[in-house]
């Protein structure tokens, strides 16, 4: 069996989309998958979007990688977050070759939210670490103050009245994650503000919470969880908040949960510079799935 691995480029879409659809997700479009990985809402430099296994003229395997780049300590650095691996199981011995083009290139942190258990098993031998491995779940109420009004404290979700209030990073933020599935609200209490970016994700049958993606000012949103959860009811609908443990306080609001995740969110750091506190899921898989 002759295959052949190339860089993926935008313009492979119409060729990979039968590959992509064999995940089954009933939520994603077509145009979609097309946004998640290919035309991506933000600015990048970066031309191609993974890498793909050729038969002939047939994708037979294709390995997502979305590209962005963040501010890390003052400092502009490269990541890569890998989605959306896939290869028809005639193939499955090629897999691998995948995942080295990627790997080869050292100057960037590569993010790996949703391996599968026997994917994380490859990818841990392949130098990857932890990034998470525990996530806090948060209702709309944590006490009987969250159930009256709070002076002082206040919650915008209109999009435009959330940018007026931002400094430049942020609203380069918000801009570019218009184009996505993600939710934006802003808190703001004693002269501070946080801008929070969350996504939908399942919890219970139909029930939905919001993942908190990013927060501004960690220490802020855990002051006043509840009010963060109740914007996000607006916007999305969803019953309470998700937090990935690495943005957990000391001790969790009351009624809340922490659960261990089936399998632990992944990365590969281009160097000591860039650690777990530096990752988040914007510019990643999290932001572009509907769930």
């Amino acid at each position: 069996m002759s295959c052949e691995i190339r860089p993926v480029r935008p313009e492979d879409f119409d060729a990979l989309l039968p590959l992509l659809m064999r995940f089954q997700n009933p939520r994603m479009t077509r145009e979609d998958w097309r946004r998640m990985l290919f035309d991506l809402p933000w600015k990048t430099e970066e031309p191609t979007r993974g890498a793909a296994l050729w038969d002939g003229p047939r994708a037979v395997g294709f390995l997502g990688a979305i590209p962005s780049e963040r501010r890390v300590a003052g400092r502009t650095r490269r990541f890569v977050n890998l989605s959306s691996w896939f290869v028809e199981e005639a193939y499955r011995a090629e897999s691998l070759k995948l995942v080295l083009p990627i790997l080869a290139d050292r100057k960037r942190t590569i993010v790996n939210l949703s391996p599968s258990p026997a994917a994380a098993e490859i990818f841990k031998g392949l130098g990857f670490r932890p990034l998470e491995s525990e996530q806090v779940l948060v209702p709309l109420v944590t006490g009987v103050a969250d159930l009256l009004p709070r002076v002082g404290v206040g919650v915008r979700t209109r999009l435009d009245r959330v940018r007026e209030m931002l400094d430049p990073d942020g609203k380069t933020l918000l801009d570019d994650m218009k184009g996505t599935q993600a939710g934006q609200v802003l808190l703001t209490a004693g002269g501070r503000t946080c801008h929070v970016i969350a996504t939908r994700s399942a919890w219970k049958a139909h029930w939905r919470l919001a993942h908190v993606q990013y927060a501004s000012d960690w220490d802020l949103l855990w002051r006043h969880p509840a009010r963060v959860a109740a914007a996000f009811l607006r916007v999305f609908g969803t019953m309470g908040l998700r937090v990935d443990g690495r943005h957990m306080p000391p001790a969790p609001p009351p009624f809340s949960v922490v659960k261990a995740l089936a399998e632990p969110h992944l990365f590969r750091p281009e160097d000591s510079g860039v650690t777990p506190a530096h990752v988040d899921g914007l510019y990643t898989e999290a932001v572009g799935l509907r769930w």
